[in-house]
């Protein structure tokens, strides 16, 4: 077990070498665990790495992985005490995906993907925390945590959140300047930060800012984003995949 606190800038491997493929967003979303089920709008937790990252990519949005383990004392305080508060949720409903990872006392117990994660990223212990970059590119490492500090432990890690928000904020106007904006998808909550391709009358297609193309249906846009869509002229057909 791995005791230790501490901050420290990083850089680190992407967590893929590949650009996503073009294709249907999805509207089903993996399991997920909300932050505070008290607020019906909470934030939620995502359990599959690789849906977290497609999002932060997305949505362009840093990435909070937090290294856990229900039967440490440190992480089940550092989640009793921060990261199941009112003040958590609400901090990240806007700013962050997060999504943790549970691992059981026995390393060999996980799951391959689970120990492969750990092993990319060089994890000794719980509880540790990873922010990423929307590139996938860790930013910075929270280690540890001491019990009853939850307030020093919260705004550290803010302060270490705030120059990854306000780099993607700055790169964003840039690209909001050609044409890029948040599209959103109504009650399924799909976010994509993206400009329009093309569509017909079914579907819209979308450029991420890494080049990666979404396709999404007509129907689940916002009703102000479908509007906006409508404005443009339709082609015949828009693949899935092109």
């Amino acid at each position: 077990m791995n005791n230790q606190k501490g901050d420290r800038k990083m850089t680190g491997p992407t967590v893929s070498d590949s650009k996503i493929r073009s294709g249907i967003v999805e509207m089903p979303r993996p399991e997920r665990v909300p932050v505070y089920p008290d607020d019906p709008e909470s934030a939620w937790w995502e359990i599959n790495p690789r849906y977290a990252f497609l999002r932060a990519q997305r949505e362009q949005k840093p990435l909070l992985l937090l290294f856990t383990a229900d039967w440490n004392t440190q992480a089940l305080r550092l989640s009793e005490e921060v990261f199941a508060t009112k003040s958590f949720n609400e901090y990240v409903k806007e700013k962050l995906v997060i999504c943790y990872l549970n691992y059981p006392r026995n390393i060999t117990d996980a799951p391959d993907s689970m120990r492969n994660v750990k092993k990319k990223f060089k994890i000794k212990g719980y509880p540790n925390v990873l922010i990423f970059n929307p590139e996938g590119e860790v930013e910075t490492h929270v280690t540890g945590y001491r019990t009853g500090r939850p307030v020093d432990y919260f705004q550290r890690m803010k302060a270490q959140i705030i120059p990854i928000l306000q780099k993607i904020e700055s790169r964003k106007k840039k690209l909001a300047e050609v044409g890029y904006r948040e599209w959103s998808g109504g009650e399924k909550g799909i976010t994509i930060f993206a400009k329009f391709l093309r569509r017909d009358p079914d579907l819209i297609t979308l450029q991420g800012v890494n080049g990666e193309r979404w396709t999404v249906a007509m129907k689940t846009l916002s009703e102000e984003d479908r509007k906006i869509a409508e404005s443009f002229p339709t082609f015949d057909k828009v693949a899935a995949e092109e």
